[in-house]
């Protein structure tokens, strides 16, 4: 999906949980403490016109040099082999690619263990962003974030490679991504469980002696939560959990 604030921007719907942002007194760190040298950075896009603007935006920036702008996977991963990076930006969701995603970052690190991977999408954070750092990436950025938070975030997982950076409203910070399981209360993760043994709301609220309202309130409520769509996306999700087979 194409950037939407390629050159506009807006905040981002994430909600501060780290305490170091980057200020002024910590990019002028980071500035003394990255490599002498401009940053190569790597962008990949399947979507030319998000791939074409932001490599033009991040050409403005005297410490960066954009050494490639690919819209293939495929393609991407033979010019780092000709000339690596120490930054990488791709976008998490490549649907024409053969690799997308965790298997695409996990390439990634194998091949290039010091290159610092952000991470761009423009699906919901809840979806993308934990993966992301499981898989190996060290930084995350949402289509939705301001297009100046790119350059600074860069900066910080070249200069940090051993922490996570997100951006919140329009600020890089560190963070420790927590899984979607966390969000979850304790009464809606016990609804789940006994969906996943496939036990239908009715019969879950028989079970737990609760009202049919309040049960489809928290299968709601831990749906929204982990970025759940429909059933369907529940059930594959509750049968990774519990690794049980989910039926009805």
């Amino acid at each position: 999906m194409p950037h939407p604030h390629l050159p506009q921007a807006s905040a981002p719907p994430l909600k501060p949980d780290d305490a170091s942002p980057v200020t002024p007194a910590s990019r002028r760190y980071m500035l003394l403490s990255r490599p002498s040298h401009r940053l190569r950075v790597a962008i990949l896009d399947d979507h030319p016109v998000t791939t074409m603007g932001m490599a033009s935006y991040l050409r403005g920036n005297a410490d960066i040099h954009v050494v490639h702008a690919e819209t293939s996977a495929e393609r991407l991963v033979a010019q780092l082999r000709q000339a690596p990076c120490d930054a990488a930006i791709i976008d998490f969701y490549l649907p024409d690619d053969p690799w997308d995603g965790m298997d695409f970052i996990r390439r990634l690190r194998r091949q290039h263990p010091a290159m610092a991977i952000i991470t761009f999408s423009a699906g919901r954070p809840q979806e993308t962003l934990y993966a992301a750092f499981r898989a190996g990436a060290n930084g995350y950025l949402s289509k939705t974030d301001p297009v100046d938070t790119i350059p600074d975030m860069i900066r910080a997982t070249v200069a940090d490679p051993r922490n996570f950076y997100i951006s919140t409203y329009g600020r890089v910070h560190r963070t420790e991504p927590q899984h979607p399981d966390a969000l979850l209360t304790a009464a809606e993760t016990e609804i789940l469980r006994h969906i996943s043994q496939g036990f239908s709301v009715t019969q879950v609220a028989t079970r737990l002696l609760r009202s049919k309202k309040t049960v489809s309130t928290h299968k709601r409520r831990a749906m929204r939560k982990l970025g759940l769509a429909d059933d369907l996306a529940l059930a594959l999700y509750l049968k990774e959990k519990f690794s049980r087979n989910v039926t009805g």
